[in-house]
C-alpha cells in the first residue's frame, strides 16, 4: 500500500532528528495539559455545569484531544494544503500517476501529535473509570463510533480549509473558527451556549455529533430521544462526504500558481 510507503518514509526522515521529535512532542503535550487544568480550576469554583461534573468535562475534553490530534498527525498534509499550492509542489503531485488525495495525506505526517493522541485517549479512560456508567454493549459501540465520527468531521472542516485555500492560496483566519474554535466549543457541553450558536455545531458542523450527543446516551443524561443521541455519531459522519466534493470541486479549478 502506498501510504504504508509514506509512512515508513516519514518514520525513517524523524529518526534523523529523534530529539527534535521528542521536544516537540512534549511541548505540545503540556499545552494540551495546561487546557485540561484550565478545565479542572472551572470546576474548583463551579461544582457542576447543569448535569455535568469535571469527569463529564475531562471525557468530552479526551475524545476531542484525540480526534484532534489523530487527524493533525495522520492528516496534516490536509491542513497544510496552503503551503503545497505555495511552494508549486501540488502542481508536481497532479501530474503524477497516482491518486492525488492519497498523495496529498502521505505529504506530510506529524508524529509529534501522538503525545496528544496518548494524553487524550489516558484522558478518557481516567474520566470513564470515575464515572458511574451502566455499561451496555450498544454503549461500548457507540463509544467508539464517537471517536471515528469525531475524525471524520474534523478531516471534513480540513478538507474545506484547504479547498477554500485553492482560491485565496492562503488559509483564510477566520476559518479557524471552523477547525480550532470547534475545538474549543468541544470542551464543555453545546447545551450552555447560546441557541444560534448550538444550533450551529449541531446541524451545520456537526461536532456535537461525537460530543455532547452521543455522550448524553452514554450517562443516560438529557431530555433528547435516546435514539437519536445513539446515531447522532452515524449521522456526523455524513459530514465529511460533502467537505469531500467541495474538496474535489475546488481541486479541479486549480490552475496553477507560477511557482
Amino acid at each position: 500500500m502506498l501510504y504504508k510507503k509514506y509512512l515508513k518514509m516519514h518514520i525513517k526522515s524523524s529518526m534523523q532528528y529523534k530529539f527534535n521529535i521528542f521536544l516537540l512532542g512534549i511541548s505540545s503535550t503540556l499545552v494540551s495539559a495546561s487546557e485540561i487544568i484550565s478545565v479542572w480550576l472551572l470546576f474548583q469554583s463551579f461544582s457542576s455545569v447543569g448535569y455535568w461534573g469535571f469527569y463529564e468535562a475531562a471525557l468530552m475534553f479526551g475524545i476531542v484531544t484525540t480526534v484532534f490530534s489523530c487527524v493533525e498527525c495522520f492528516a496534516r498534509g490536509y491542513d497544510e494544503f496552503p503551503t503545497l499550492i505555495k511552494e508549486g509542489s501540488l502542481d508536481r503531485l497532479l501530474v503524477r500517476p497516482v491518486n492525488i488525495y492519497l498523495q496529498i495525506f502521505g505529504s506530510k505526517i506529524e508524529f509529534s501529535r501522538c503525545g496528544k493522541i496518548l494524553l487524550g485517549l489516558t484522558v478518557s479512560v481516567i474520566a470513564l473509570c470515575n464515572l458511574s456508567i451502566s455499561w451496555t454493549i450498544w454503549k461500548a459501540i457507540v463509544l467508539i463510533l464517537t471517536f471515528i465520527c469525531g475524525i471524520l468531521i474534523i478531516f471534513g472542516l480540513m478538507l474545506i480549509t484547504a479547498g477554500v485555500s485553492v482560491f485565496t492560496v492562503e488559509n483564510l483566519e477566520f476559518l479557524n473558527i471552523l477547525t480550532h474554535g470547534s475545538k474549543e466549543i468541544c470542551f464543555y457541553p453545546i447545551n450552555i451556549y447560546t441557541k444560534w450558536l448550538a444550533r450551529f455545531f449541531t446541524f451545520i458542523v456537526p461536532v456535537a455529533c461525537f460530543n455532547y450527543l452521543p455522550l448524553n446516551y452514554i450517562m443516560g443524561y438529557g431530555d433528547l430521544p435516546q435514539i437519536l443521541c445513539a446515531f447522532a455519531p452515524l449521522i456526523g459522519m455524513l459530514f465529511v462526504i460533502p467537505c469531500f466534493l467541495f474538496f474535489r470541486w475546488c481541486l479541479k479549478k486549480y490552475q496553477g500558481t507560477g511557482t
